[in-house]
């Protein structure tokens, strides 16, 4: 029987093809979605995906392939193979002002110089070009061999997904399953991909014996006998690349089974001559797919016979062609020709690859051709010609704003730089200068402990020079200039990670780097002003303000514009407790200057800071308009979706402050998610701290794990985690964990680093003073004193009374200390002007959620004393707020103060009552629960867990029957019928 072409054999998949059709109808009518194509190697996700292409209800179809080497520097493969095509098809035109899109496609012309801005950009381009291209009819997009992908690609496809909203594009990407070996990268981003709202899995099965019997039949030309089915069914396991290799052979019935798919894809190739079989090889070490212009080359046969021979590779149907060269037709054919290879045909192949791209190669721009050369140089033993590619390509990485690959390009570099003796010569640079370069690249990831390590390690050359502490300036007149720059550069990059981390040393780092630089270094002003920004993280505002002068008057006499914009930005910040007038306007004047000299990080770093200063000041309102105008300039520039999210976490946070705590929850929910984890972590941060107000701790817990799983505590900031950590303890203190919490606590408050102290510390004493409350409260009425909890409280009055009376730290630091304070009083009547005052400030601000505290302390502090009168009000006018706001946490506060001190509780909200929802109080938290006591509370609690009332009468320490009231009451207090409905009332309020 003579067989088909096996491209126009296709069987079975008609799920997954309807499953394709109907995702892509979705997204012409919904907006953007994603489909992730899985299965094992040669189940038919390509073909599959091909199928559907020719039938895709989207009017634009574009593919795009990540090849085998792209981990080894070729940077958003896949997409700028579809992007190309897009540009071809007229979705954008060459020079129309893409700027940051040239990086992938050099046809539309020279892309900008390089900036810390380009990466978010380029992503933003990328995005705006595919909404484009989706208009009127859609576009699916399709990703091949995403288990190849690069770091970059990565990223860009984990952007997209978060932020092509109402866009009509479908994204179609095949993953190998099988290839997802423990280390894969895809092992821990598959699982977030899956969680995203526009994302679905479908995962390919094998073939049934039926589609195995069709597919035989239509590759054969005719129907095979039973018995042969049977026999390619279980042999192929219904893979239908197997099923193809089996029909290969000539007797089925009695040729052996293969030792491997390996042997079951190389018989087919036997019949070829040996020509046509080394261009096979040859094509195999460029991966699955290869170009024309490059396979020739490196093939060297006369144009005749090299045309015969890839003619007899596509009939044997080893080879497709394409536009431009040629794909095999499975990847595992290219895998299993390459590791047929003999080790000396390998590294002779490898080495012709590398003299054919070192030479040039007519439609490959140099950086691809730079970072393919790296990978051949490299497998063929060609130290020195892997160096200087591996370098090259790196500073192309770089300028395509790829700085996953130049990092995992440079690493190659210092890999080989000890086996290549004239390392420095080859390339131009010192081995400092690389060290640095790479710690550039990881502080670019948001990794500034690798950075660290880089610049440390290139610092250690120069051990002889650098003492404990500053270098001694006569030092700098005995360093060689050359090694001074070096040594500056490297104490300066080594200072940003150290920085970065809030690590000690990072003052003393760029005061050496100031030390040795020559004087007139242009990185003078630039170290300068980066010490000053030091010192006013640390609160140092004095010589923050000192040091930021003088680096904005070295800035202006370089005619370093960039400097000036950040040195004016940092005095500001330094500026803002003393002066805040003048401080707002240092921040202002750094913005419009950096705005004006286009330089994007630190104008929208600027508008940060002003924003945090106006809130800092209790001016709420304005805070909410700079940072909603802050959001618009981001969609300005061209990087809302990569830079947006720090406003969108400010302006929620502005909005929870201010007591608009559904709202902010409302933003950050339905906001997508942002491109930097640590802006994400940030936002879960958020949220934890929503949940705690609306006294949910199962919610805070939820949200504090998501913290954790978008950034590691090794790897960010300690300062980062001291929130979240008191977080931590409050809900372990919720959870009955006293001493455990206590002690957190009580460490964290001693500890002696440069953020424990003005208005930082002081807001974290509030928040640690509140842990302590609660435990306080938790204990009262025990058998005996808690050490761990006393022991908290001294510690807090010790770091509360280091503050002064909170002078200098602005309005927020000196409500925050005076909240602490309140707290840590305890239930005594004395220091009560202190929390009238405290009350007054509050009053007079817009913090209205700070106010609900500062009225239950005083409240606190006058019942035991005796002055019912004075704080009766107080515990109905945080009452009334609570429920206006949805905080359950201080809703239930004050219900049981008034529980306990036999005041009446107020009537129940009616449908309409501010903060109460249809649904039972999902947006006001414990609302429709304010009119229940705190006992019966606790018996809804365990209702709601599904207990007895058995059961709660043992955990309660009462009876079944004082039970069964308690539920009754709770039944006719929330207007319910059943313990059903009172549980999920109790759900939807936040109640645990």
């Amino acid at each position: 029987m003579d067989r088909t072409d096996r491209e126009s054999v296709f069987v079975g998949r008609e799920a997954e093809l309807a499953a394709l059709r109907d995702d892509a109808r979705r997204a012409l009518r919904d907006g953007a979605t994603a489909v992730l194509v899985a299965g094992e190697a040669g189940v038919g996700k390509s073909r599959l995906v091909r199928e559907y292409a020719a039938g895709s209800p989207m009017s634009r179809t574009v593919v795009g392939g990540c090849p085998e080497l792209g981990v080894d520097g070729l940077p958003f493969a896949p997409f700028a193979t579809a992007l190309r095509r897009l540009v071809r098809d007229g979705a954008v035109e060459p020079g129309s002002g893409t700027g940051e899109l040239a990086r992938l496609l050099p046809e539309l012309g020279a892309a900008p110089e390089a900036s810390g801005g380009g990466r978010a950009r380029l992503f933003e381009e990328v995005l705006v070009l595919l909404e484009r291209a989706a208009e009127p009819g859609g576009l699916t997009l399709v990703l091949e061999d995403l288990h190849w992908s690069d770091a970059s690609t990565r990223d860009l496809l984990v952007f997209l997904l978060g932020n092509l909203d109402a866009a009509r594009v479908q994204l179609v990407a095949t993953v190998r399953t099988d290839d997802l070996h423990r280390t894969h990268p895809l092992r821990r981003l598959l699982p977030e991909l899956e969680r995203l709202d526009p994302v679905t899995r479908l995962d390919l099965a094998p073939l049934s014996r039926d589609e195995v019997a069709d597919q035989a039949a239509a590759l054969r030309g005719g129907a095979l006998a039973p018995g042969d089915v049977d026999l390619v069914y279980q042999r192929s396991g219904g893979n239908p690349l197997f099923v193809e290799s089996f029909l290969d052979q000539p007797d089925l019935a009695g040729a052996p089974v293969p030792a491997g798919p390996r042997e079951m894809l190389l018989g087919a190739l036997r019949p070829l001559d040996q020509t046509a079989l080394s261009v096979l090889k040859a094509a195999s070490l460029a991966g699955d797919r290869v170009d024309h212009v490059l396979l020739e080359a490196v093939c060297e046969l006369p144009a005749d016979r090299f045309d015969a021979a890839v003619r007899a590779a596509v009939d044997a149907n080893a080879l497709h062609p394409l536009a431009e060269g040629y794909r095999f037709r499975h990847a595992l054919l290219a895998e299993a020709v390459q590791e047929d290879l003999l080790p000396g045909e390998r590294i002779r192949l490898h080495r012709r690859y590398a003299d054919v791209l070192a030479a040039g190669v007519p439609g490959i721009d140099g950086g691809s051709a730079a970072a393919m050369l790296a990978h051949h140089a490299y497998a063929a033993h060609d130290l020195p010609r892997a160096l200087e590619s591996a370098w090259r390509a790196a500073e192309a990485a770089g300028r395509a704003a790829a700085a996953p690959e130049r990092l995992a390009l440079l690493d190659r570099v210092l890999e080989l730089w000890e086996q290549v003796p004239d390392a420095a010569e080859r390339i131009g640079r010192f081995h400092a200068e690389v060290l640095r370069a790479a710690s550039e690249a990881a502080k670019a990831l948001d990794n500034p402990r690798r950075a660290y390590d880089y610049a440390d390690t290139g610092l250690q050359a120069y051990t002889r020079w650098l003492g404990t502490g500053m270098c001694p300036v006569r030092a700098s007149r005995e360093i060689p200039e050359q090694d001074a720059v070096a040594m500056g550069m490297l104490l300066y990059a080594r200072g940003q990670a150290a920085r970065e981390m809030s690590w000690d040393g990072a003052l003393e780092d760029f005061g050496e780097a100031l030390t040795v630089l020559p004087d007139r270094h242009p990185m003078r002003p630039a170290v300068t002003a980066a010490m000053a920004a030091t010192l006013a993280v640390r609160g140092h505002d004095e010589e923050a303000d000192r040091t930021a002068v003088v680096a904005l008057l070295r800035a202006r006499a370089a005619g370093d514009v960039h400097t000036e914009a950040d040195a004016l930005i940092t005095l500001g910040g330094a500026r803002s407790n003393a002066d805040r007038e003048l401080a707002l306007d240092s921040l202002r004047q750094g913005t419009e200057l950096a705005r004006s000299s286009g330089d994007m990080p630190t104008e929208l770093r600027g508008l940060n800071n002003t924003a945090a200063a106006l809130s800092h000041a209790g001016r709420i309102a304005e805070a909410v308009q700079l940072n909603r105008a802050a959001l618009e300039r981001a969609a300005e520039l061209g990087v809302s979706r990569t830079r947006g999210g720090g406003f969108l976490n400010g302006l929620a946070l502005v909005l929870l402050n201010s007591g608009k705590v559904g709202e902010a929850a409302t933003l950050l929910r339905n906001a997508p998610p942002a491109a930097n984890p640590r802006t994400q972590g940030r936002r879960h941060d958020l949220l934890a701290q929503i949940e705690q107000v609306r006294g949910s701790v199962s919610g805070t817990a939820r949200e504090l794990d998501a913290v954790y799983r978008c950034y590691p505590a090794e790897s960010v900031a300690e300062i980062e985690f001291v929130g979240v950590r008191l977080l931590r303890a409050w809900v372990d203190a919720e959870q009955g964990k006293r001493a455990r919490a206590a002690e957190a606590v009580t460490a964290l408050m001693r500890q002696e680093r440069p953020w424990m102290r003005g208005f930082r510390l002081a807001m974290w004493l509030f928040h640690a003073a509140e842990v302590w409350q609660l435990l306080d409260d938790a204990g009262r009425g025990s058998a005996g004193p808690d050490e761990a909890v006393d022991r908290l409280r001294e510690v807090l009055r010790e770091r509360a009374a280091s503050l002064g009376d909170g002078s200098g730290m602005g309005m927020f630091g000196g409500i925050s200390l005076g909240l602490a304070q309140g707290i840590i009083g305890g239930r005594t009547g004395e220091d009560d002007a202190q929390r009238r005052r405290t009350i007054g400030r509050l009053r007079s601000s817009e913090l209205r959620l700070w106010l609900l505290p500062a009225l239950l302390c005083r409240a606190r502090s006058l019942l035991p004393a005796g002055a019912r009168e004075q704080a009766e009000p107080l515990v109905l006018e945080a009452h009334a707020l609570a429920a206006e706001m949805g905080a359950g946490r201080y809703l239930r506060d004050a219900v049981r103060l008034m529980e306990e001190y036999g005041m009446a509780l107020p009537a129940p909200p009616g449908p309409e009552a501010p903060g109460v929802s249809e649904q039972g109080g999902a947006e006001s938290g414990a609302g429709p629960l304010a009119v229940l006591t705190p006992r019966e509370l606790d018996v809804l609690r365990l209702v709601a867990r599904g207990r007895t009332n058995r059961e709660i009468a043992a955990e309660l320490v009462i009876s079944a029957k004082t039970v069964s009231v308690h539920v009754s009451n709770v039944l006719a207090k929330l207007g319910v019928s059943n313990r059903n409905a009172a549980a999920l009332k109790a759900r939807d309020s936040g109640l645990e």
